[in-house]
């Protein structure tokens, strides 16, 4: 009765006319590290979000450098701004995965890997580290798209120009960074609308060269988060073939259990009694 009261006392009604109970210590620490975790990741699920929007409005911005389809105005940034935003974005996403990393490698050591918290952890960071690692493949395979686009336009205006260049000559002209050499090329041609589209096209693969040489390292980072999930897998994979081999051979105990139970000489003496003894 004594121990009863002692529950009562701890329930207490709140403002609202309902019931609270004060939860232990334990308990209240392991609320307070899977709030913590969770909000942590809404966090950084939003910033990749965002790169993702970036790299959306990249392309949209790319479309128009290379087609000019629009007026200058109607973008808010161009690509040089965009690229710039989803490098810094992209480098804060991967210091707050670190720290994630970290964090969950403490509850791990303190409470398990089995533990529920624990596991939210890991599945947090692993789903994070692979929404990153798209949003940054998809960044790449924008750029590179773009890139391949603003070679062929090179290449056909060369050619309206008059100029039959093949893809090694191309090369060529293109690693030379220099501007001025399509005039040089070109001199004495009627072809100045040519030209600046040359020239044009050029200075964007230039630009677009210095926007991935500035992300590069957090190309290599991302690469690493590959290779981390990579291994995670792998675990993941001898775990599970682990568990078969325990599930197939309980199921062959289990079997071999059933037919001696089968051939209990007791079932068999008692069984023209009993004849439901067996269901």
């Amino acid at each position: 009765m004594r121990d009863r009261l002692e529950h009562l006392q701890q329930v207490r009604p709140d403002s609202d006319g309902f019931s609270t109970v004060e939860l232990s210590e334990p308990e209240a620490a392991v609320d307070r590290d899977l709030d913590g975790i969770l909000e942590e990741a809404q966090r950084v699920r939003l910033e990749i979000q965002q790169i993702q929007n970036d790299v959306r409005e990249l392309k949209e911005a790319n479309y128009h450098a290379l087609n000019k389809a629009s007026d200058p105005g109607d973008l808010k940034r161009d690509s040089n701004a965009i690229g710039g935003d989803i490098k810094r974005r992209a480098e804060g996403v991967l210091q707050q995965l670190r720290l994630m990393n970290h964090r969950r490698e403490e509850l791990e050591a303190q409470l398990g890997c089995s533990d529920p918290t624990a596991r939210i952890a890991r599945t947090q960071y692993q789903c994070l580290s692979g929404a990153l690692r798209e949003a940054m493949f998809s960044y790449n395979d924008t750029e590179m798209k773009h890139h391949d686009a603003c070679r062929r336009h090179i290449h056909r205006q060369m050619q309206v120009a008059g100029m039959e260049v093949g893809q090694e000559e191309l090369d060529e002209v293109m690693e030379g960074q220099d501007l001025q050499v399509f005039s040089v090329h070109l001199q004495g041609r009627s072809t100045n609308s040519a030209l600046q589209q040359i020239q044009s096209r050029n200075q964007e693969l230039l630009e677009l060269e210095k926007r991935m040489e500035a992300v590069q390292e957090v190309f290599l980072d991302v690469a690493m988060l590959v290779e981390e999930q990579g291994a995670a897998l792998e675990n993941i994979e001898k775990n599970v073939q682990t568990s078969g081999v325990l599930i197939d051979g309980g199921l062959v105990q289990l079997e071999r259990a059933t037919a001696s139970d089968k051939n209990n000489p007791f079932k068999k003496m008692f069984c023209g009694c009993f004849p439901c003894y067996h269901q």
